[in-house]
């Protein structure tokens, strides 16, 4: 007999009883995540599928502001069972501070995750912390299959790639920078991808950590090149001041139309919801290009992570399902899904056979390379907000970039060291 099935037994001995049923009622979960709309519903049909196997109700609040709301409820000692934040950095700090429970041997099975996973999800810590829910790949562009077929191998191929399209008379970059509160987050994507793969891991993880400074060759080199690359006259549909008022899902818009707005972007996984079908074969990607060929494979990626907030047996089920395959297998099976799953058991069971591109990102995502957390999601809030904001001022005004750099520098001296998480990259 199953968990659901015993309750229910349960529930209808005590019913004829004089104290009924209320010393027996299943327990109900809270839990706080940061999506709405679709992907609210998403994830609700994950939960959906917890509640029919356990009998455990699960209240879902979602919320774009998921950070803020989880630290008041912390502050007031009202925190939710399980909270799941597109923040890794958000998430390590609740653990450094005590109030992010450690998980049970057993949550996260060492056979359907792979090392850089399992040591990603420690948080920095001895002990494993968090599960992931979804991730996305962002070391990749994007770009019509229809128009181009070159896969850059180099940041020098990239840019004869860009000129070439400028010369055929096409706009080679979609480009949005538009994002309501977070404006500024796609340039923040640039960034971190030409720093870590071009000057290399060691020098990504000590920006991350905060002992590279902003002002350092290696960094503003970063911001230089991509400052050259879309400021190449004709290189982005609308301009550089286009891209600053272009909402960044609606750039892509024209991408696949004949003749295309624009035929390459660099967004993570998901933009592939605006694409075509994958049947259509109309799309495809390459790994973002280092600075020379067959360097290492390193890729950053974003990860939605679930941790506990409240010791309880329920709450510990809960964890283990999210990270099980059975759920793992839910969001990404969904129709016109963009999610992907890091367990290597939802890679293999065929859920991505008839989805050639959407397979070789889920490779990626659970293979032997180099994995590195989205910095702006390592960074304290208020230095990734920073960041962002330095990229409308510097796309606006190419010629501020010192002042940029220079204003960055001062917004991390002012935040605590210790107040970053510890591991951002591992292979």
């Amino acid at each position: 007999m199953n968990r659901a099935k015993a309750l229910i037994a349960t529930l209808l001995l005590c019913a004829s009883s004089v104290t009924g049923c209320a010393a027996f009622a299943a327990p109900t979960l809270t839990v706080l995540g940061p999506w709405t709309g679709g992907e609210e519903r998403a994830f609700r049909t994950v939960l959906s599928r917890f509640t029919e196997r356990t009998g455990i109700e699960v209240r879902y609040q979602g919320t774009r502001a998921v950070n803020q709301v989880l630290q008041a409820d912390v502050q007031k000692g009202q925190a939710p069972d399980v909270a799941a934040l597109p923040s890794a950095g958000e998430l390590a700090r609740y653990a450094r501070s005590n109030d992010l429970i450690p998980l049970r041997g057993g949550t996260l099975s060492e056979q359907q995750y792979g090392q850089q996973w399992r040591q990603l999800l420690n948080l920095g810590k001895a002990e494993r912390y968090a599960v992931p829910v979804k991730a996305d790949l962002k070391s990749v562009v994007w770009f019509n299959a229809r128009v181009s077929d070159r896969k850059p191998r180099t940041w020098d191929e990239l840019r004869t790639l860009t000129s070439d399209l400028i010369g055929r008379g096409l706009t080679p970059w979609c480009l949005g920078l538009e994002a309501n509160s977070t404006s500024g987050w796609p340039g923040t994507d640039w960034i971190e991808d030409i720093l870590l793969r071009q000057a290399g891991l060691a020098n990504y993880q000590k920006w991350v950590a905060g002992t590279l400074p902003w002002t350092s060759p290696e960094v503003k080199q970063a911001w230089s090149r991509w400052g050259e690359l879309i400021g190449l006259p004709g290189a982005v549909r609308g301009g550089q001041s286009g891209a600053l008022l272009t909402y960044f899902l609606d750039a892509q818009k024209t991408m696949f139309d004949s003749p295309p707005g624009c035929v390459l972007e660099h967004l993570p996984s998901f933009a592939i919801g605006g694409y075509p079908p994958e049947s259509q074969q109309r799309f495809d990607f390459f790994p973002f290009p280092p600075t020379v060929a067959n360097g290492p494979p390193a890729f950053h990626v974003g990860v939605n992570l679930a941790g506990m907030f409240r010791d309880s047996n329920a709450g510990r089920e809960l964890m283990a399902f999210l990270a099980s395959e059975e759920a793992q297998r839910i969001w990404p099976g969904l129709d016109g899904s963009t999610a992907f799953s890091v367990n290597e058991r939802v890679r293999d069971s065929g859920l991505y056979d008839n989805r050639a591109v959407s397979k070789q990102v889920a490779q990626i995502l659970t293979s032997n390379n180099t994995l590195c957390l989205d910095a702006s999601d390592v960074m304290p809030g208020e230095l990734a907000d920073a960041f962002s904001r330095g990229v409308l001022t510097f796309v606006a005004n190419p010629s501020r970039l010192d002042d940029v750099l220079e204003g960055l520098d001062k917004v991390q001296s002012g935040l605590p060291t210790q107040d970053r998480l510890a591991v951002s990259c591992s292979r």
